[in-house]
């Protein structure tokens, strides 16, 4: 009733319950069954062992094999000091194969509920887009239908993180499959206080692209921006469709001069080479806003993709087909606009 009531269990209210169940077991073996058949306690006894191991964990078992232990000598003891020859020697052998064997189960039972730990952990992370862990198979001395559940999500792994992660039109990863690595970027860089640059690029004009070609034609212009900024970028460089037109590339250990030497080689991509879904008539140009920062705390991706924002729309207001890069001071908007960061907060979150 209590339990009902409050509808959760503590540890000590699963310990009461555990020497309740076992000494109403042993108690009525005691009044019901000859001293000879004692050994049917411990039988029945198995049951309750094994829920307890299945629903309240080691601990839980552990008191109840130590609740069998005392309450079947009590038994023994109270029918031997009664006149009934129980058999003690025999009784005890009961007991002592009893308990190794339960223990064997318990033990195995345990191993058994580490190994599908470990899987509720591999599908946690890939619950939360994160695919770097996978079932190491090779924890498994012998092979069973949890590695075989194992080995099945290791070969679905890598679509899974695919799929997830990247955005299907362009190729490149999607705004999670971003701010995943930018999470692994920026923790790497903190450890060795290294730079940090981050482009965000729009493409000019994309609307009249929309109106004059319709949006087939525009999807397949994303399409091919997205080959050529992968095509175009550094191994190492995260590149990323963050919404719509706009696109975002981190570039790790790399400073503002780097970053606009990147920006400059994406440029010339884009001048020079003919994009297939507009023809050669017409040309397809992007605005690039860069911003960099030592790695000084874990809000640096946060601060740089804001900053990079707003260069983005300075390079958009003076261009097109420009880039520039932000500077302490810098204003293309109203930061209190709904949608838009402030980077003034940003800079001084980044500074503290």
């Amino acid at each position: 009733m209590v339990l009902a009531r409050r509808g959760v269990a503590g540890p000590n209210a699963v310990i009461v319950a555990v020497v309740a169940d076992m000494a109403l077991l042993f108690s009525a073996v005691y009044v019901v069954t000859p001293p000879s058949e004692y050994s049917r306690a411990l039988i029945i006894a198995i049951f309750p062992v094994q829920f307890t191991q299945l629903y309240f964990g080691q601990r839980a078992t552990i008191y109840n094999l130590a609740c069998v232990t005392v309450f079947f000598t009590v038994i023994v003891l109270a029918a031997a000091g009664h006149g009934m020859p129980p058999g003690l020697a025999e009784r005890f052998w009961d007991l002592s194969l009893f308990i190794v064997g339960t223990m064997l189960l318990v033990l195995l039972q345990g191993h058994v509920a580490r190994r599908l730990k470990r899987i509720v952990q591999v599908f946690e992370k890939a619950q939360e887009g994160d695919f770097s862990l996978g079932y190491d198979e090779a924890l498994d001395r012998m092979p069973d239908a949890i590695t075989v559940v194992g080995r099945a999500y290791n070969r679905m792994r890598g679509r899974l993180e695919t799929i997830v992660l990247t955005d299907p039109l362009s190729g490149c990863f999607n705004r999670r499959g971003f701010d995943q690595l930018a999470v692994r970027e920026v923790s790497r860089a903190l450890r060795g206080s290294h730079p940090l640059s981050v482009l965000a690029l729009d493409v000019d004009y994309f609307k009249s692209i929309n109106d004059e070609y319709g949006h087939l034609t525009g999807d397949e212009v994303l399409r091919e921006m997205g080959l050529l900024l992968r095509e175009t970028a550094r191994l190492g460089d995260v590149v990323a469709r963050y919404g719509g037109e706009e696109f975002e590339i981190l570039a790790p250990d790399t400073n503002h001069e780097g970053a606009l030497i990147l920006a400059d080689r994406i440029q010339h991509a884009f001048r020079t080479r003919p994009f297939a879904a507009v023809g050669v008539e017409r040309a397809i140009t992007i605005s690039i806003g860069i911003a960099s920062d030592l790695a000084r705390n874990d809000r640096i991706a946060t601060v740089l993709i804001a900053r990079a924002d707003e260069a983005l729309y300075v390079a958009k207001r003076n261009g097109p087909d420009r880039t520039e890069l932000w500077q302490p001071g810098m204003r293309a908007f109203d930061g209190s606009l709904p949608g838009r960061r402030s980077i003034e907060q940003g800079a001084m979150k980044l500074d503290e």
